[in-house]
């Protein structure tokens, strides 16, 4: 890729210098402009002008140019060599290209603002060409390229037709943040409409029949101690019961309700506990030796002699 040249100057009463590469039309105007300004600090006489900036131009086939035109380049004004030197150096009908672009662009997705500040940078390029646009021309240019929803904008504010280039980029601006801000605000509300709702999934029959309500208790997990006493005790993980014939994944008795349920203790477990079942008691046993009789006193047992 060619590299292109750069304008440097140290101070604005300093002489500057134009490196070596590509000029560009933007390279051609900041050239102009640091010469310009180098004049005005040291009052440089308008005859002396290119001569007093001839040294600065350091790309050899420049310098090479201005050698074989010296005579005439020093005896013409500034605003001469810069028209030779556009001429010899850039594109050719470079001006024509850069109005077409200005005239062929449009706003589309761009902020107004950021667009008609490009536009009016493009079009200082061609300052002092026949190519260049006067404010009014930019102004109808701009008002009839912006988008179509800031244009219905424009037509409903009935903006003056005597403002200035500046007065009226400056209402159209604002009527376009509103647009931007409007686009913003449909955009959130359509993400907000189009998010993936949070999935809940019951614990039982009863709860899945209720609506979400996310004030509601959530019911915590278990505690190290609570798990011990329903290892301990027989329990479910799930229900949280003690003493159950079932397991955490059989169970159908789903997990307590939140609002009600207290930590489980040992005196839980205890409470839960099976009673054991009442056993009948028996009297003692008389052995009668001579008869080989057991005797009871509910009952007389006979058992055969040896």
């Amino acid at each position: 890729m060619t590299k292109t040249a750069i304008v440097e100057q140290s101070a604005p009463s300093k002489p500057p210098k134009l490196t070596a590469g590509e000029i560009t039309p933007q390279v051609a105007l900041d050239w102009e402009n640091a010469c310009e300004t180098y004049f005005m600090h040291k009052s440089v006489d308008p005859a002396d002008q290119v001569k007093m900036i001839a040294s600065g131009m350091l790309d050899p086939r420049l310098r090479t140019w201005y050698l074989t035109r010296r005579a005439t380049l020093n005896a013409g004004t500034f605003a001469e060599y810069m028209s030779a030197l556009r001429i010899a150096w850039l594109e050719s009908n470079w001006a024509n290209k850069l109005r077409k672009k200005v005239l062929g662009s449009r706003q589309n997705n761009r902020s107004f603002y950021e667009w008609a500040l490009d536009l009016q940078n493009q079009n200082a390029l061609l300052y002092g060409n026949p190519s260049y646009l006067s404010d009014n021309q930019l102004k109808d240019l701009l008002d009839a390229n912006i988008c179509d929803e800031l244009t219905v904008k424009v037509f409903r504010a009935k903006l003056a037709d005597d403002l200035t280039l500046k007065d009226w980029i400056e209402e159209v601006k604002s009527l376009d943040e509103e647009r931007l801000e409007d686009l913003a605000s449909h955009k959130k509300i359509a993400e907000e409409l189009h998010k993936p709702k949070r999935a809940t999934s019951s614990t039982n029959k009863t709860s899945s029949s209720k609506p979400y309500n996310d004030s509601s208790p959530r019911l915590g997990s278990l505690t190290e101690n609570e798990r011990a006493l329903l290892m301990k005790h027989k329990g479910c993980f799930k229900c949280r019961k003690f003493y159950v014939s079932h397991q955490s994944k059989d169970c159908t008795d789903g997990a307590p309700d939140a609002s009600s349920y207290k930590t489980l203790t040992e005196s839980d477990a205890n409470a839960a506990k099976p009673k054991a079942k009442p056993v009948a008691a028996v009297g003692p046993v008389a052995y009668d030796r001579k008869h080989n009789v057991r005797e009871s006193k509910h009952r007389r047992i006979t058992t055969p002699a040896n």
